[in-house]
């Protein structure tokens, strides 16, 4: 049986593209499965096994081409990374998740009780932090984010938290996804501006500005329209399989029977994977995405034509910022799970 040798790369980041629908969320959780330390590996592999969708996981893994075996402990952890987006869809969280029962302001919005929580919880996948450009104040964040269910889900999953399994199995699947989400420039801001408001009053519905980007529509070198942030969203493909995550996310070679597979994005510096605050990972998304998902041209009139540059740009931030999230994700797994 041939034996596999993953090669975590150093060298300068790449500005070759791709972002974070499925495809992005699940290259970012294979790429950090590959440091995990072994005894948090075997810890997570554990965990994941205990969410309600692992069989049809199981169920939904191919054969390998060559017939080799397949690791379906990697395939189950890259696939719980969407995990969270799935449920969107599901009707029981659905019918639990109106309005009024569901929403950052809520008692129940930042529990942590585990998977007999059927509530969606959309806004633990960003952290809104405001701005305008015409020199008024805006609105505070709202209480409940994506930076403070990292923190909570990250203090109940070591085993001395004394939480049961089923509320870390639940912790680890939402970290797997959320460490992703505070890495998209655009789930860290909000762009708030007379005309937004006038949107939001017409609706009868809170001022939320832009919603990070949702409001604004932007036309790319396909030349279909598309809103700011399903753009960034979509850096790194949409809607993918575990498998195609895989391949697009690594290298494959084989030398001297060994299969070397290298990331297709390199490590990042070790001192920026080295940051551990989560307020801090949403500020820097924060400052990226005023500096360029907001740049020239985006705020330049209607549907504004996307330049050369700025696409560049994107998908140079966006590699960088896949990579720091699975360098992250691995450091925060590791100390929780397992350690050095």
């Amino acid at each position: 049986m041939l034996r596999t040798l993953l090669v975590i790369s150093s060298a300068l980041w790449s500005t070759a593209a791709f972002a974070w629908w499925d495809e992005g969320h699940m290259r970012i959780a294979a790429m950090a499965y590959e440091q995990l330390t072994p005894a948090a590996k075997a810890e997570a592999n554990r965990l994941v096994r205990l969410n309600p969708d692992y069989q049809q996981w199981v169920r939904a893994v191919p054969d390998a081409p060559d017939h080799q075996p397949v690791d379906v402990d990697r395939y189950t952890f890259v696939r719980a990374a969407a995990w969270a987006d799935d449920i969107k869809t599901y009707a029981a969280y659905k019918t639990a998740s109106d309005k009024p029962k569901d929403s950052p302001k809520t008692a129940q919005a930042g529990r942590n009780i585990g998977y007999k929580d059927l509530l969606i919880h959309g806004y633990w996948h960003f952290k809104d932090i405001g701005f305008r450009i015409d020199g008024k104040q805006p609105p505070d964040p709202d209480p409940v984010d994506a930076v403070t269910q990292i923190k909570l889900f990250s203090a109940a999953l070591p085993k001395s938290s004394g939480k049961s399994d089923d509320i870390r199995s639940y912790d680890l699947v939402w970290l797997l996804h959320l460490v992703g989400d505070v890495h998209q420039p655009l789930h860290a801001v909000t762009l708030f501006d007379d005309r937004f408001t006038k949107i939001h009053e017409a609706e009868h519905e809170p001022d939320t500005g832009d919603r990070g980007g949702n409001e604004i529509n932007v036309i790319p070198a396909n030349g279909t329209s598309v809103n700011l942030h399903a753009y960034w969203d979509s850096e790194f493909g949409g809607y993918s399989t575990v498998f195609g995550a895989l391949f697009d996310g690594f290298d494959t070679k084989t030398v001297d029977g060994v299969v070397v597979s290298t990331p297709k994005i390199p490590a990042p510096p070790a001192d920026k994977a080295a940051i551990s605050d989560p307020s801090a990972w949403a500020q820097e998304s924060f400052e990226l995405a005023k500096a360029y998902a907001y740049g020239d041209p985006v705020l330049q009139g209607e549907k504004p034509e996307l330049t050369r540059e700025y696409e560049t740009n994107a998908r140079r931030i966006s590699e960088q910022q896949v990579s720091l999230a699975a360098a992250r994700l691995a450091n925060l797994l590791n100390a929780a799970l397992g350690g050095p």
